[in-house]
């Protein structure tokens, strides 16, 4: 049954011509993370046991939601972006300023696929914290895919960075990465 649904998905991951990779894995990776995330509130809501933490796990899922949205969208923008990228790539060396300006771009795009990992990572310990104590190995699975996604998206935020000779902004991004890898120890 599954295999039919997403067999299509993964022909075209496979496909050269569709330009699809890494990033938009990170989305897929994302949006399931999420959606995992929301069957652990579903399987709370409304049970015995948890009547407590009703309100909680009910935002939990609204959270979950909203991640498992912007990581859709992702895989879609995660094309754009590579597409962009090949283009300019091509002229890199008669327009090294543009070429420059869509690295710095994807590094955005890319940073914000971060974020989104790294808040899906924060979403994962809370529902850990509060949700249906029968799926704690759910609860770990939601973590590690966190955790890889956050170190999966920053590897392309390192490649473009590479083009960017915004030496200032290199920096900051470098830090704010740092930042989040140190943050995330405490998840492990």
């Amino acid at each position: 049954m599954y295999f039919e649904k997403m067999n299509p998905i993964l022909n075209d991951l496979e496909n050269k011509e569709i330009e699809i990779a890494g990033g938009s894995v990170v989305g897929m990776a994302l949006s399931t993370i999420n959606s995992l995330i929301k069957y652990i509130a579903n399987l709370t809501i409304d049970k015995k046991n948890y009547e407590n933490v009703q309100d909680k796990v009910k935002k939990i899922l609204e959270k979950a939601e909203n991640l498992k949205q912007n990581s859709l969208q992702a895989i879609d923008k995660d094309k754009e972006v590579l597409e962009e990228i090949l283009v300019a790539y091509k002229s890199r060396k008669e327009n090294a300023e543009k070429y420059a300006q869509v690295c710095k771009n994807a590094v955005e795009f890319c940073m914000s696929v971060v974020n989104t990992a790294n808040e899906t990572l924060k979403l994962s310990d809370e529902i850990s914290k509060v949700g249906n104590r029968m799926l704690s190995s759910d609860f770990k699975i939601c973590k590690y895919y966190s955790i890889a996604s956050i170190q999966s998206a920053m590897e392309n935020v390192y490649i473009n960075l590479k083009s960017v000779e915004d030496e200032q902004y290199v920096n900051k991004i470098e830090e704010e990465c740092k930042n989040i890898l140190t943050g995330i120890q405490k998840f492990i």
